[in-house]
């Protein structure tokens, strides 16, 4: 019995593939780097992407929380009842449906957050400093931006880039 292949599919043999796949390995390895980085407080990588969506986008129901994270709302209650019994987050009736809740965070989510970033972004500035050229980090400035735009969930793949 032979397997069908997609001869349209990507091939490891093809080299502009084989650059995408150490890309991606690259970036996962930086990041896996950087949320090493953290404070003594034990969030998970989880439990502060949720404190950062409720601190851009603002109060929200649990259910467009877990869109936002792309996490099931079961994923999403857990970390909600773990943030909310922290007093990082808490929740409101929702105006517009007397059944549901708003979850929103707390100053004491913000000061979490906060402590977070200013943790790993001082690791972040210090390492550019040390390791990288002005020119090189002018680079990766601009491909983090280029990261930002691709990473939009609302972004289809076929879509170019602005």
């Amino acid at each position: 019995m032979t397997d069908s292949v997609d001869s349209n599919a990507p091939s490891f043999r093809d080299p502009s593939f084989r650059d995408v796949v150490a890309f991606r390995d690259d970036v996962s390895a930086f990041f896996r780097r950087l949320r090493s980085e953290r404070g003594d407080h034990k969030l998970t990588p989880s439990q502060l992407q949720a404190l950062g969506h409720l601190e851009r986008e603002g109060s929200m129901s649990a259910r467009e929380l877990a869109g936002f994270e792309q996490v099931t709302p079961q994923s999403i209650a857990r970390t909600l009842a773990i943030l909310e019994e922290g007093d990082m987050v808490a929740r409101v009736p929702d105006p517009s449906d007397a059944r549901a809740s708003l979850v929103s965070i707390t100053e004491y989510g913000h000061e979490m957050l906060e402590a977070d970033r200013a943790l790993r972004s001082a690791w972040l500035a210090e390492l550019l400093e040390t390791e990288c050229t002005p020119h090189e980090r002018d680079i990766l400035f601009l491909a983090g931006r280029i990261m930002r735009d691709l990473g939009r969930p609302e972004r289809g793949a076929g879509e170019p880039h602005r």
